[in-house]
């Protein structure tokens, strides 16, 4: 028998705005309301809102912290200040991906961490294995509602409603305890799109409240409910990548172009060093690569890239039409050799469509990575 979809707090709000849902990492979620390309230009144009309450929330208690989840993950937890968030990556011992994280820094005996929806029992019981029995370690997924503000207007719409200083101040990967309305949250200055914005951690009870007051304040900067869609849209013209398409146990982060997280130089052993290393020094392939699509079509998640001979040398991991290059674009994995061809094509279903090696990311981001110093 097939187990039942979860819901977000949001649910019942998704279905009374018309959202059309749909099956997702084992949740019933909001793929649209309005448009696909109507929601991702509201979000590069003005602020958009999404429901991010199926991500999982895990919370670290105890003593060294920092020490114990160093031998986990892949970047390195000793540069990371109090209320500062770090992107991480969980390995296997053969350097696969079991998941990619943000790890926050919330005080000095507790490590707060959000993963992924479909890999949350999976890193709550990969953890519990390999840490020590005195650190506890909470699953407060369910509790806790997620709340996404990403835009152009993202800074004015949450200076109106949070401490205007502390929002101006807040870096780009820093979170802090504060509140809106009287509802208490983690406000963090993160996201998925490449817009400056803002993820907020909430009580599940909390999140409508929450969701109505973004909506209500946000009508004068232009607001805009995003779904699914949106978001896949926003992260893949970043060149973001997604667990299960571009990241998996069978890819490597060398393989995914995630080099710069991986401290292999600098750090101490952690689970799949060993491996990555000697990956390292036989040159990781296939590698991954962003590409345009010279045609109409997209293309999909699976479908095969060749050489001008038809031979087959790699594959699509995720692909949509991007509405700010007015084009289709893609990531996919190459083998190396290969990248020398000057000409490359997907086939789609019979035909062969030619697609052009683009830089990333496809769309410039605007994160708001310079700011004043941080006051104490």
């Amino acid at each position: 028998m097939q187990k039942a979809l979860s819901r977000t707090p949001l649910y019942k709000a998704h279905v009374a705005m018309g959202a059309r849902m749909v099956p997702f990492a084992g949740y019933e979620m909001p793929v649209q309301y309005k448009g696909v390309i109507e929601e991702t230009k509201g979000c590069r144009s003005t602020v958009g809102l999404f429901d991010v309450s199926h991500m999982g929330q895990f919370s670290l208690r105890g003593s060294d912290l920092i020490t114990h989840l160093q031998k986990l993950v892949t970047n390195d937890l000793s540069k990371l200040a109090l209320h500062q968030a770090q992107y991480s990556l969980l390995c296997n011992e053969k350097g696969g991906v079991i998941d990619d994280l943000i790890i926050y820094r919330r005080s000095e005996k507790e490590l707060y961490i959000c993963v992924n929806a479909s890999n949350r029992q999976v890193d709550f019981e990969w953890m519990r294995e390999h840490l020590p029995s005195q650190i506890s370690l909470a699953d407060q997924s369910d509790q806790t509602g997620l709340i996404a503000v990403q835009g152009p207007q993202a800074e004015a719409l949450m200076s109106q409603l949070a401490p205007s200083e502390l929002v101006a101040r807040l870096k780009y990967y820093w979170a802090i305890d504060t509140e809106i309305a009287g509802i208490p949250l983690l406000l963090s200055r993160t996201g998925y799109t490449g817009e400056d914005g803002f993820e907020i951690y909430v009580k599940s009870e909390n999140t409508e409240a929450l969701w109505n007051l973004l909506l209500e304040k946000g009508k004068q900067h232009g607001i805009i409910p995003c779904g699914l869609g949106a978001r896949d849209t926003l992260r893949l013209e970043m060149g973001y990548p997604l667990h299960g398409h571009e990241l998996s146990t069978e890819i490597s982060p060398l393989q995914a172009g995630l080099n710069w997280v991986v401290k292999l130089e600098t750090k101490a052993s952690f689970i799949g060093k060993d491996s990555l290393l000697r990956e390292q020094a036989l040159n990781p392939s296939p590698i991954l690569k962003a590409f345009t699509v010279q045609d109409r079509r997209i293309a999909r998640q699976g479908y095969e890239l060749v050489t001008e001979n038809q031979q087959t040398v790699g594959h699509i991991s995720s692909g949509t039409f991007s509405p700010h290059l007015n084009a289709p674009i893609a990531l996919g994995f190459v083998a190396k050799p290969s990248l020398n061809s000057e000409k490359f094509f997907v086939k789609i279903r019979n035909d062969l469509v030619p697609v052009k090696l683009s830089s990333l990311p496809f769309v410039p981001s605007r994160v708001k990575r310079n700011l004043p110093p941080r006051q104490t």
